[in-house]
């Protein structure tokens, strides 16, 4: 006769003779408790779930902000801008010369920005021309062709948890380890929250000139808020718009006529707008790349 089947037996028999015994004697059921390690199992939530594309990236068109100049002049700025969740956000070099129309089509991005200030370098590289910042994207690593235009700027980053940084220099090992996405090569245009360092160069001083403007702005909500102005902004207004808006901090990449703002199938890129943001001159217009931005499927975890 097998031995194990009567183990068995007898192990059920006492347990259910306790339970009698314990009821029958008036006696309450006192089970053990779970342990910590199965509660933290069971109380575990699901992972959250990507909001839709229109959450990940808002698209707000044709604003407008009336402000008054120092000389008490008043002044409409008219603007768009799309505003960017960036725990839910990937980064992507667009490289080549003229693809804004290619980006008109692109059926994944949620849009198109430019990227940070570069100049003509003939020879490096398939597109000719040094980076004034490093990148760290999505899809690659970029360093900056013009070392000390790198350290001497600002920079914009995401960290693994999501967080969206502004701040000063280029991409360190310790950054590159913190971060997710890092842009940099940027001109520092306001930062309520920190005094840019004695090494912060900018780019070219105050420019005059009255143009087309990108704005990478942290807002207190802690998302990413790209603007693309209307063309014949000058700078100082661009200070009052920024003012206005209470951002934390605004950086430029400072590209004036290279500006572009590309939503796929909403806000597209034309020939109208080429010739109307060169002044009749299209030629000039050109840029070698712009950022995609893709939608993340979860989001990234913390090291």
């Amino acid at each position: 006769m097998r031995i194990w089947p009567l183990i068995a037996l007898g192990v059920f028999a006492g347990i259910a003779g306790g339970i009698s015994a314990r009821i029958f004697s008036g006696g309450a059921l006192n089970w053990p408790e779970p342990s910590t390690a199965l509660i933290t199992v069971l109380r575990k939530q699901p992972p959250p779930q990507p909001p839709s594309r229109d959450e990940i990236a808002r698209l707000v068109p044709d604003q407008r902000a009336e402000l008054v100049r120092a000389n008490g002049d008043p002044i409409a700025v008219e603007y768009s801008s799309v505003i960017l969740d960036p725990r839910w956000i990937d980064l992507e070099f667009f490289g080549g010369w003229n693809r804004e129309f290619e980006a008109n089509e692109d059926p994944e991005a949620l849009l198109f920005f430019t990227g940070p200030t570069f100049e003509k370098q003939f020879g490096r590289g398939e597109l000719d021309m040094a980076l004034h910042g490093d990148l760290m994207l999505s899809n690659g690593t970029w360093r900056a062709g013009n070392r000390a235009a790198a350290a001497g700027r600002a920079y914009i980053a995401i960290t693994r948890e999501g967080e969206l940084v502004f701040g000063y220099g280029d991409l360190t090992p310790s950054r590159e380890e913190k971060f997710r996405l890092f842009v940099g090569g940027l001109h520092a245009f306001s930062h309520q929250d920190q005094i840019p360092p004695a090494d912060y160069r900018g780019v070219y001083g105050e420019m005059r000139l009255a143009d087309v403007r990108i704005i990478y702005a942290l807002r207190s909500d802690g998302a990413l808020e790209v603007i693309e102005t209307a063309d014949g902004v000058h700078f100082n207004d661009l200070k009052l718009l920024v003012e206005q808006r209470n951002f934390t901090a605004a950086f430029l990449p400072d590209h004036a006529s290279k500006s572009r703002l590309i939503v796929p199938g909403t806000r597209p890129w034309s020939e109208e707008q080429a010739v109307w943001v060169s002044g009749g001159k299209p030629s000039i217009t050109q840029l070698p790349f712009m950022l995609r931005v893709l939608a993340r499927d979860a989001l990234p975890q913390a090291r």
